[in-house]
């Protein structure tokens, strides 16, 4: 956990409006918006002209990790907001796709927001397939707690 020392929750707050968010990848993955940073200045192209932005003997690195909703905001009956930022997988599942296999329950590394108003109990958010995530708060970290999911 030691490579999460210098963070806070509040590193990761900032105004994101929805419209900015790309929830489906295009038809032609290709027209895809390409940012391109060049002495100083940024300008946007297309992604079907990346091989042109390249110099020769570039080294491309493909990253095929997906996005996953890792911010979870909580509202306790008192009307408090819980936000859990999860991390980590927290044994004994430590890679990421397994622990998204988990049937019923999986443990987390998570930085917790207004974690003072979250003294005990566990803590329910309604899915959209209507299920129910519940989330129980576990040890304290130095830098942030295990939290317990069930579903």
């Amino acid at each position: 956990m030691s490579q999460y020392k210098q963070i806070s929750i509040e590193d990761f707050t900032y105004n994101l409006p929805d419209e900015r968010i790309a929830r489906y990848p295009l038809e032609k993955r290709d027209d895809s918006s390409l940012l391109v940073y060049r002495q100083g200045t940024i300008r946007k192209d297309n992604f079907y002209n990346i091989a042109g932005k390249l110099p020769p003997d570039s080294l491309v690195v493909f990253n095929n990790t997906r996005v996953v909703q890792a911010r979870l905001l909580f509202q306790k009956e008192t009307g408090a907001r819980i936000e859990v930022f999860i991390l980590e997988p927290h044994g004994p599942v430590k890679d990421i796709q397994q622990a998204f296999q988990q049937k019923n329950r999986s443990s987390w590394f998570c930085l917790v927001g207004n974690a003072k108003k979250w003294k005990e109990g566990e803590l329910t958010l309604p899915t959209s397939k209507g299920m129910c995530l519940k989330a129980r708060k576990g040890e304290k970290l130095r830098d942030g707690y295990i939290i317990h999911f069930s579903w």
